[in-house]
């Protein structure tokens, strides 16, 4: 079974417009801050896109507004056509650091969600183990998190997500914490992961060769506020692997990309 016969229904198309969003001070004399100031943004269904940009420009404050964590000031945050008012399965969530129950075993950590939603029956287990399967984790199924490498507990974050048949998948720098080895890793089994399920992706990264590899488009962000700068189209041949970085077309867009986020600070 693949991921992709799972998901139902839409397929996670995003779109933000003339979004607004602030932060008030600490106390009275400190100032507020305006994380997001008429952010425009468009994602296909199926598209993997990444948002690059400087810290504080409102990477993390997009991903939390997609996923419902938090809601706009101003402006409206669509998918699939409807509104976002809260958190919702239909939207998975990777953060940097893997979200797994210390007490709870792989596999129980990735029946979590429907469990907590109420399925019942063989249907959940059975796709939860499929997904173990697919995330190369069947042998860790009874392995508890401080049992597991660092990429094994990515990837048993993934599996978390997945189960709950996402359309749209928000990931915030969900490498960045990792070695490089384990890095190229997950990166490898990303691009795997997405080429033969395409479902759509939002990626946040400080890393502008990350975003080249993994996207097909890329959203520059400007500094705070946060607005759209620049965006770019991937037009790299997939399947794409870690090889790639080394062409002229690679090095070639990675130029252009890193100068558009230096013109941003």
């Amino acid at each position: 079974m693949t991921i992709s016969d799972t998901v139902t229904g839409s397929q996670g198309a995003v779109s933000i417009t003339g979004v607004q969003k602030a932060f008030a001070g600490r106390s009275r004399k400190a100032p507020g801050r305006q994380a997001l100031d008429g952010f425009d943004l468009e994602v296909r269904a199926g598209e993997f896109l990444c948002l690059l940009g400087p810290s504080g420009c409102g990477k993390s404050t997009l991903l939390n507004l997609l996923a419902g964590f938090s809601e706009p000031d101003g402006g409206e945050v669509l998918v699939d056509g409807t509104p976002v008012t809260g958190p919702g399965p239909e939207r998975g969530v990777l953060f940097q650091t893997p979200m797994l129950f210390p007490w709870l075993n792989t596999l129980d950590n990735v029946l979590y969600g429907p469990r907590a939603r109420g399925e019942k029956g063989a249907a959940p287990r059975k796709r939860a183990t499929d997904l173990l399967q697919t995330v190369g984790l069947a042998d860790a199924a009874a392995s508890y998190p401080h049992e597991l490498s660092g990429g094994m507990r990515h990837r048993a974050a993934f599996a978390r997500v997945l189960v709950n048949q996402p359309r749209l998948l928000l990931m915030d720098e969900p490498f960045g914490a990792l070695d490089a080895i384990t890095r190229a890793a997950m990166q490898r089994f990303l691009l795997e992961l997405w080429e033969r399920d395409r479902m759509t992706v939002v990626f946040v990264t400080h890393d502008v060769e990350e975003a080249v590899l993994l996207g097909d488009r890329i959203c520059v962000m400007s500094g705070s506020p946060g607005r759209t700068r620049a965006v770019f189209d991937v037009d790299l041949p997939r399947p794409r692997d870690l090889e790639m970085t080394d062409t002229l077309e690679f090095v070639h867009l990675k130029r252009q990309v890193r100068e558009s986020l230096e013109a941003s600070l």
